[in-house]
């Protein structure tokens, strides 16, 4: 009688542990598959350079702390105003925000942007309240572009602009970049929580190896 006591005793006892077990490794798959699932999706970008400040902040280059982390959806097709990340076709990306797109015509003057889009006959003024005035000098030639006229956007291209404007590299120095280009366009959730993504990244980017004395 007491052996069989015994006996029921392990065989509960290995019962909880194998359903213990199979929720480890539930869990584990799961884990996993979002994981799978995340990254085939997004991809995370960390700011370098001042390019899209005061909405991002950048490093001064990709070995040191300082910048913001956000992540793009390398699926997503980019609207107005969103923040993209572009091939430039030289063996570099470049973030930025995109402006008009094909058969769109654009128009800075003094740093105040107007776009006459597609099938419109008027131009439309641009209200940029993500602009901070320091980075949008309106008496450089950068923030005067093209004539009154305006550059018109080819089909299949999108025109892209950094928000300091005083210093971007952009649509202006290279003209509009094809969509074929595009690498994705930054999330919204991650522009929200930028402060959150950015903490976690620069936590395992440089705060663990420097612990670790790894450089």
């Amino acid at each position: 009688m007491l052996k069989e006591v015994r006996k029921c005793l392990y065989t509960k006892d290995k019962s909880k542990l194998n359903i213990f077990l199979n929720v480890v490794i539930v869990f584990v798959v799961l884990v996993f598959a979002v994981e799978i699932a995340f990254t085939l999706n997004y991809s995370g970008v960390y700011i370098v350079h001042s390019s899209m400040y005061p909405t991002l902040t950048g490093a001064d280059s990709d070995d040191v702390i300082g910048g913001d982390y956000v992540y793009v959806n390398k699926h997503a097709k980019p609207d107005y105003g969103d923040i993209v990340v572009v091939y430039d076709g030289k063996g570099e990306y470049l973030i930025k925000r995109a402006i008009a797109f094909g058969g769109d015509t654009v128009r800075l003057d003094k740093g105040q942007l107007y776009i006459k889009y597609k099938g419109q006959t008027d131009f439309t003024c641009v209200e940029e309240e993500y602009l901070d005035p320091d980075c949008n000098d309106p008496n450089t030639k950068k923030n005067n572009f093209h004539s009154d006229d305006g550059y018109v956007v080819k089909g299949g291209h999108f025109f892209l602009l950094g928000d300091n404007r005083n210093i971007s590299l952009d649509s202006r120095d290279y003209g509009a970049f094809p969509l074929d280009n595009l690498d994705g366009v930054v999330t919204k959730w991650s522009l929200e929580h930028k402060s959150f993504c950015t903490a976690v990244y620069s936590y395992f980017k440089f705060q663990l190896p420097s612990f670790f004395g790894l450089k």
